[in-house]
């Protein structure tokens, strides 16, 4: 999906409120603020903290650093996506703010589920971007992020390099349709921005325009690589030798899980797949250390660099607050 652009249509009248009251911005952006302080303090608190260190300490050095090295590679490759969504809506956002701002705005929504896409509008709106604008960023990062999933499950599935397990029935016998029906249904979407791209739709008021083919297929390879470096990150902390295609495959079919069933850092849903698919693998007690270490390095970890970021922004922006006041 490309960016949505502003019309000449008359903004809705949500957004009047907002830009004729002033004060309800500064409320709502208190209340999420408490309310992502109050998520951050729950969800820290119920981490198992003793676990992790007691995983972390006993796996191999050389392991360990490969996972941290795939994981900021990851969300590296993740925030150069607001960078892509920068040059296609037009914004002015420095380059370092708008990486800052995708990598938190990541991490908060890896670990808060849907309340974490909330930061993303308040990092954007405070440096000036309207909610139209913002909107369009969002959908730009989820329209990559499954394209990139079609691309690399398509693919793994139509060439069988990801098998769904034997036990599964009708789903592993039909595994490589489905990787036929993905890489067709990319292939009609990569069609239609090479035909349509620069046609309009107008819907409730706004402009709704593809990317183009060129636009498009970097957002494949972006978020394919990022799916790539993610599954690298478990197959570096699985020390029983579990093949990077098997693994893909659980990340893959966890992905989709949490699709339906969207639980904030997929909490229960990654370990109950990873145990259906890899358990015949894998003893369950290595099983579940390796996931133990994944929630540490690939999600608290980067929560907390991403909270420390946000205070520091907003700190930043408060005080340029006070100075415009003052001046």
């Amino acid at each position: 999906m490309g960016p949505e652009r502003t019309s000449n249509a008359a903004p809705s009248r949500g957004i009047d409120a907002l830009r004729l009251t002033p004060w309800l911005r500064r409320i709502l952006a208190a209340g999420l603020l408490v309310a992502g302080i109050a998520l951050w303090v729950h969800h820290l608190r119920s981490v198992d903290w003793a676990g992790m260190r007691g995983v972390i300490a006993g796996m191999p050095h050389e392991r360990l650093g490969w996972a941290l090295v795939f994981t900021a590679a990851s969300y590296l490759v993740y925030a150069s996506i607001d960078l892509i969504a920068r040059h296609v809506t037009r914004h002015r956002v420095p380059v370092g703010r708008v990486l800052a701002i995708g990598f938190i705005s990541h991490a908060c929504a890896l670990n808060l589920g849907p309340a974490g896409v909330g930061f993303r509008f308040r990092l954007y709106m405070a440096h000036g971007l309207d909610a139209p604008k913002v909107a369009a960023i969002w959908l730009f990062n989820v329209a990559t992020n499954w394209l990139g999933f079609v691309l690399i499950a398509g693919l793994a599935f139509a060439t069988r390099f990801m098998a769904i397990p034997d036990g599964w029935g009708v789903a592993s016998a039909m595994s490589q349709a489905v990787g036929v029906l993905l890489l067709t249904a990319l292939a009609a979407y990569l069609a239609a921005c090479h035909m349509a791209h620069g046609r309009e739709w107008l819907i409730r008021g706004r402009t709704l325009t593809l990317p183009s083919a060129s636009m498009a297929t970097l957002q494949c390879a972006v978020s394919a690589t990022n799916w790539l470096l993610l599954a690298w990150v478990l197959t570096m902390l699985l020390q029983h030798g579990v093949p990077f295609g098997a693994v893909l495959g659980a990340l893959m079919a966890s992905s989709l899980a949490l699709a339906v069933i969207d639980v904030p850092a997929g909490l229960g849903v990654l370990e109950t797949v990873f145990l259906a698919m890899l358990g015949s693998q894998v003893p369950t007690h290595e099983l579940l250390a390796a996931m133990l270490a994944y929630r540490t390095i690939y999600f608290v970890g980067p929560l907390l660099i991403a909270l420390a970021a946000y205070a520091g922004m907003e700190s930043h922006l408060f005080a340029n607050r006070r100075v415009s006041a003052t001046s």
